[in-house]
């Protein structure tokens, strides 16, 4: 009966060691792909699968690139890039500086129209002209008055004299424009028009061959360094986040302060971020 008693402890104790040591096994490790990143200048439009995975970006994020092309996708600005489902905005903030997109030559102006002098007719001299009847010469002045000579306004140096002088603004809307430029700081692209108050596609089509925005003229600014008053009353930033921006500086000191930094700690949505960009130094 003891031998049996000490058999049964011996192999309840045998079977209770071997599933506790494989219990704690520890897991197999996962192996990993690694990635190779290297960045380099491109154009989305002609680079080639394997070159975006060069990138950064994985097989299947490169393929949709490739297919939006194949079916007569094409990226006319580096914006472009970022509506790419497949691109977060961080990887986007990564590679907008090396997108390169080559800009299609201007046309060439077409030569003022001067009008012709009227032809005498053959069997009329010159001097024996008859004369135009009355209610006829109203018509002859109007065919010959001079037409309104076309705009170009750079956005952010006009003043409302030269904004009142495009076709399609008027006072309402050139005093939205000058208020707008004054809380953006100053426009970065012609389509901000439409981020105004009442400027729909419709108004912005009137008068968008009238109006640009050179380069030189956006005032850039470090979001690390301007004032949180400024940041409180920009479009982009707003009372709430410009708060948010000071706490971080507090927390974690100027020199970490930047679009990514604020966009990876959910104090600026991507859509901001991405609309700051072109303002910063």
């Amino acid at each position: 009966m003891m031998a049996l008693v000490f058999v049964f402890q011996a192999v309840t104790f045998t079977i209770h060691k071997c599933s506790k040591s494989k219990e704690e096994r520890p897991p197999a490790e996962v192996k990993t792909e690694e990635t190779h990143e290297t960045l380099f200048a491109f154009n989305p439009n002609t680079i080639t699968i394997d070159s975006l995975q060069l990138l950064g970006l994985t097989q299947k994020q490169a393929l949709t690139i490739i297919h939006y092309r194949e079916k007569g996708g094409k990226f006319r600005k580096k914006e472009d890039f970022s509506k790419m489902y497949t691109v977060s905005p961080e990887k986007y903030l990564e590679l907008e500086p090396y997108i390169v997109i080559p800009v299609a030559g201007k046309r060439p102006e077409p030569k003022a129209m001067t009008p012709e002098k009227p032809k005498v007719r053959p069997e009329i001299k010159q001097e024996e002209k008859p004369e135009i009847p009355k209610e006829d010469k109203y018509e002859e002045k109007a065919v010959w008055k001079s037409p309104k000579e076309k705009v170009f306004v750079d956005l952010n140096e006009a003043d409302s004299a030269a904004l009142i002088s495009v076709k399609g603004i008027g006072p309402y809307f050139c005093k939205a424009i000058l208020s707008y430029r004054k809380a953006l700081g100053s426009f970065a692209s012609i389509e901000q028009l439409l981020e105004i108050r009442g400027m729909d596609r419709e108004k912005f089509d009137r008068i968008k061959d009238q109006v640009f925005v050179h380069p030189g003229g956006i005032k850039k600014f470090s979001i690390a360094e301007a004032d949180e008053n400024f940041l409180r009353r920009h479009p982009y930033i707003g009372a709430y986040n410009a708060r948010g921006i000071a706490l971080f500086i507090q927390s974690q000191g100027k020199e970490k302060c930047s679009l990514k930094s604020l966009c990876e700690n959910n104090i600026l949505s991507a859509q901001d971020t991405l609309r700051l960009h072109p303002y910063m130094e």
